[in-house]
């Protein structure tokens, strides 16, 4: 047979369950909530640069492109590309800070710089798959780092956009020239063709995280150790020996016919009724004992 605990070593591993239940309950779910919050500071991060950005390039297309329309079509300038002012002031606001990325990647792109790379054409294929799909958020790896990307849809939905992009021949001159025959073209009326993907870096907030649940683990279970031995200490003697008391002096009596010990008086309120009462049933049993006996003994005979 299996040794039963004695009830001291019971609470003791009762305690111990219930504080390494709620320790992990309590960082756990700290550490999602705070996960949770990075992730949703991060979009709203991305989101207020993508407008931003997009500002930018709808300023280039409303008043600096119709500006520039009358130019030789042998002349070409970059600047009047609404995506390029848009990556251009976007890597100006971002300086240095390379895990800030602000991209237009494309199947067919007429920049090389924005050629898709494998993540990339793993978007833009959800977009293709899904047209009701406009827009994808998550959490990418970058070799160490964690990156959270905003990426939306482009999607030919007018036709002057197939004035450069449908045919080499259909093309401004200036604009062949400078990117040859075989960039940028093939494009069809409802076709997603790329995608605006903007990163924004998560590693740091994620490791402020890890920080903070750390500090949290350690208060809980520096409270949770001295609450342990508080409840320990307390239940010991106010439950644990008591009971003991109780349970020792049953046994001796029921194995002895000699007076037992006192019982104890100690402990929680209900240990204490429970000895008084076993007390008044020890002398009422007595007393009945005494009875039995006087009436069992024969009576003397008269001489």
């Amino acid at each position: 047979m299996s040794e039963v605990p004695d009830i001291g070593r019971l609470i003791s591993r009762i305690l111990i369950t219930v504080f390494t239940l709620a320790l992990l309950a309590g960082v756990g779910g700290f550490y999602l909530l705070l996960y949770d919050e990075a992730l949703r500071t991060a979009e709203r991060e991305a989101r207020i640069m993508l407008a931003s950005a997009n500002a930018v390039g709808n300023y280039t297309e409303t008043h600096i492109l119709p500006k520039l329309v009358g130019l030789p079509s042998h002349e070409f300038y970059q600047e009047m590309v609404p995506f390029y002012a848009t990556q251009t002031v976007f890597r100006s606001v971002s300086g240095t800070a390379q895990l800030y990325t602000f991209r237009f990647p494309s199947m067919s792109p007429t920049n090389p710089n924005d050629r898709s790379e494998p993540f990339d054409i793993e978007v833009i294929r959800r977009f293709r798959d899904n047209p009701a799909l406009d827009e994808a958020t998550g959490v990418r790896e970058a070799g160490t780092d964690k990156l959270f990307y905003l990426a939306r849809s482009i999607r030919v939905t007018d036709t002057v956009c197939l004035e450069c992009h449908s045919t080499s021949e259909r093309a401004p001159a200036g604009m062949v020239a400078r990117y040859g025959p075989n960039n940028g073209f093939g494009w069809q009326m409802g076709e997603t063709v790329g995608a605006e993907m903007l990163t924004v870096p998560l590693t740091e907030p994620l490791r402020g995280t890890v920080r903070l649940v750390g500090i949290l683990a350690a208060g809980l279970l520096a409270v949770f150790v001295v609450a342990y031995l508080a409840l320990s200490a307390a239940l010991d003697v106010m439950v644990a020996r008591p009971l003991a008391e109780l349970a020792r002096a049953a046994d001796g009596q029921s194995l002895s016919a000699a007076p037992s010990p006192r019982l104890p008086h100690s402990g929680v309120r209900e240990i204490r009724l429970l000895g008084a009462a076993i007390e008044r049933l020890r002398t009422s049993l007595d007393k009945a004992l005494a009875a039995l006996n006087a009436e069992a003994r024969p009576e003397g005979k008269e001489t």
